[in-house]
C-alpha cells in the first residue's frame, strides 16, 4: 500500500461517529499508517477492530505490532475462504485496502456482504484516476444490494469508494 496522508486518514474517520461498540473490520495487505490509525481510534473509543489480512509478510508484523492492543484482533485469511470473520458478528465499518484481484472482485462484494450489519459500510481504496476500475466495483456492488455509492476523493494516490448495505436486500 502506498503512503497515505495523516490529515486524509483523520478526515476519513471522522465518518464514524461515536456510537458504544462500534466493529470495524480492515481487510489490508499491508501500510501500517491506517493499521496503526485504527488501532489509536479503536483503544480511544472502547470499539472493535478486526484486522484480516492475505499477505503473508504483513500478517506476523501487524500480529507482533498490535499484540498488546486488547481491541485488536488479527487473522490470517485467504480471499478466496467462504468467510472472513465469524458469522456471529456483523461489522458497522468494513475498509478494504487489500489488492483484490480482477478476478475476485464480484466474489469478494458477495463474501463481504453477510459480515457488514444492515446499514453498515464498505469503504474500498481504489486506485486513483482509473474509471475503469471504479465502474466495475460500482457495479459489483449494486448487483450485490449495496447503495448510496459515492467515490470520494481525499488521497493522493487512492480513490475512496463508500457505499451501504441496506437493511432487508439482498441475502
Amino acid at each position: 500500500m502506498k503512503k497515505l496522508e495523516s490529515k486524509s486518514i483523520e478526515q476519513l474517520l471522522s465518518i464514524i461517529p461515536e456510537h458504544p461498540a462500534t466493529r470495524i473490520m480492515h481487510i489490508s495487505d499491508g501500510g501500517e499508517e491506517l493499521s496503526d490509525s485504527f488501532r489509536d481510534f479503536v483503544e480511544k473509543h472502547d470499539y472493535e477492530y478486526l484486522l484480516n489480512t492475505p499477505s503473508e509478510e504483513f500478517f506476523p508484523k501487524a500480529k507482533e505490532r498490535y499484540a498488546e492492543s486488547k481491541h485488536c484482533i488479527i487473522k490470517k485469511i485467504k480471499l478466496q475462504q467462504r468467510n472472513y470473520a465469524s458469522m456471529a458478528k456483523r461489522y458497522d465499518y468494513l475498509f478494504v485496502t487489500a489488492d483484490i484481484p480482477e478476478e475476485m472482485q464480484e466474489e469478494f462484494t458477495k463474501r463481504v456482504h453477510p459480515h457488514i450489519k444492515n446499514a453498515g459500510n464498505i469503504i474500498l481504496f481504489l486506485p486513483k484516476n482509473d474509471l475503469m476500475i471504479l465502474d466495475r466495483w460500482r457495479g459489483y456492488l449494486e448487483e450485490n444490494f449495496y447503495v448510496a455509492i459515492n467515490n470520494i476523493d481525499m488521497f493522493e494516490n487512492y480513490e475512496i469508494l463508500i457505499a451501504k448495505k441496506m437493511h432487508g436486500w439482498g441475502g
